[in-house]
């Protein structure tokens, strides 16, 4: 029988393709399959780490999604230099002076350029970006003239919200329990009213009524939050002009116990077309974080607090999850003070299925004391100066009303009185004054715990009655 050393790198031994090549003994023969059965089931049997999901409304490749066709239904992304007279979105008219025979010059988004989306304008891949940890597919940029007479019409970028409704029916493998859904979309001409409605399987749903901001005017709208800032606009010329607009986030929660099924969106402004949606990303079961409270909640300069942190893993949801906190307002140390710290340990927790009690982590506050052995000096305002001029001012009114009438004796002892009336409420009106380092000034400070995990998963709103951020005060220590 042919004999092998058992993984033995034999010497003078090279990498063929990045893998070493070892020889092994012929006993080991049968056991491969084994272990490959046995890893193989192992792996099966670990859950998935779950990742966002992005919609592809271009339906290119994960089929028709908006009744039997793309969810594109309006151009409104171009490449610099890209003409597009004859298109009658997204925001048109006078932008510039348009050439015969069109009578408007319309607006849109730029792809690329210092001031432009950040989009490749490669149409393979559809261009992607990623914000704030989640990423999104977009539709393929216009980079060639487009609608003009003898040109090819634009290729359709945005979904064009209409008073009927776009519905998007995820496809089947794609219909799953989400955590929370996240789009990107604008108002042109102002800001307009649509509603986005989210359908499950067992045909319940959650409806969301949205104001959508202006593109270039944030209105700080309920769900709504400045996803991309700083863009200027392309108009049809293919020059790009202001003002400085953006483009907007809007994240829903989900009911995280129901397959979602399928997404409509409905315009209903009286002044219907100015609504536009650009991508959608659904975010899997994910996770909450609970701050619980600071213990003691009231601390003088100098010294800590902790609170109990609760990771609560919604269903379905595994992973572990790096943790980090900030405390607002922001210090900034200097010679008169410095800043508290917050830290976490651990400062990472892992969620497996099956698990008795969701984990938990400790945070820690720590305020700073006073410089100096015995603390910050402090400086007492004396009023002892107006303790003596004060009654002097007094006798000398009266030496010289003693020349008068009675009467007029009679009103400077009265005023004497009043005078040493006030002197006697001077120990109510003295101040303290810092000299030097305070240490953590007193006050109010609120610490925020967030999390990520290994696949950019941030935590999900935290349902009624919790918050992820821990309260307490800091007293001054004099």
């Amino acid at each position: 029988m042919e004999e092998y050393a058992m993984n033995e790198i034999q010497p003078g031994a090279k990498l063929r393709g990045g893998r070493m090549i070892t020889r092994v003994s012929s006993s080991s023969v049968f056991l491969l399959p084994v272990a490959a059965f046995v890893v193989a089931f192992l792996f099966l049997a670990m859950p998935a780490h779950a990742q966002n999901v992005q919609v592809d409304l271009s339906g290119d490749t994960t089929g028709n999604l908006c009744n039997g066709q793309e969810c594109f239904n309006a151009p409104g992304i171009y490449a610099d230099g890209v003409e597009f007279f004859g298109s009658s979105f997204m925001d048109g008219g006078t932008e510039c002076t348009p050439v015969a025979p069109y009578t408007t010059c319309p607006a849109a988004y730029p792809a690329n350029g210092t001031t432009g989306l950040g989009l490749s304008l490669d149409p393979t891949p559809p261009p992607s970006l990623t914000i704030d940890n989640i990423p999104y597919t977009f539709g393929v940029v216009n980079s060639a003239n487009c609608a003009g007479s003898g040109e090819p019409a634009c290729i359709l970028d945005m979904v064009n919200l209409t008073p009927s409704g776009t519905t998007i029916t995820l496809p089947s493998v794609q219909q799953a329990i989400y955590s929370t859904m996240v789009m990107l979309g604008t108002a042109v001409n102002g800001h307009h009213a649509g509603t986005v409605t989210v359908t499950y399987t067992d045909n319940t749903t959650n409806v969301f009524s949205q104001t959508f901001s202006d593109w270039c005017g944030f209105g700080g709208n309920q769900y709504e939050l400045e996803a991309i800032v700083g863009i200027n606009r392309i108009v049809a010329n293919g020059t790009t002009i202001g003002p400085s607009c953006n483009v907007y986030s809007y994240t829903y929660p989900l009911d995280f116990t129901r397959t979602l099924q399928s997404i409509t969106l409905k315009d209903v402004d009286p002044s219907p077309g100015s609504l536009f949606a650009l991508a959608i990303t659904l975010k899997p079961p994910t996770y909450t974080i609970n701050g619980g409270a600071a213990s003691p909640a009231s601390i003088s300069a100098g010294s800590t607090s902790t609170a109990t942190v609760t990771v609560s893993p919604q269903p379905g949801y595994v992973g572990t999850i790096q943790l980090s906190c900030s405390i607002s307002p922001l210090i900034v140390t200097s010679s008169s003070a410095t800043a508290p710290t917050c830290s976490l340990n651990p400062t990472s927790v892992t969620v497996t299925s099956g698990e008795p009690a969701p984990p938990t982590t400790t945070l820690t506050f720590t305020s700073a004391a006073p410089a100096g052995s015995g603390g910050a000096m402090m400086q007492r305002s004396s009023k002892m100066f107006y303790a003596f001029w004060l009654p002097g001012l007094g006798l000398v009114g009266i030496s010289l009303r003693s020349r008068g009438a009675r009467r007029r004796r009679l009103a400077g002892w009265m005023l004497l009185g009043l005078l040493l009336a006030v002197l006697l409420t001077l120990p109510a009106c003295v101040s303290m004054t810092h000299l030097g380092n305070v240490g953590t000034p007193p006050g109010q400070y609120t610490i925020t715990v967030t999390g990520l995990d290994e696949n950019n998963l941030s935590q999900a709103s935290n349902p009624a009655g919790t918050t992820n951020t821990v309260t307490l005060t800091v007293t001054d220590s004099n």
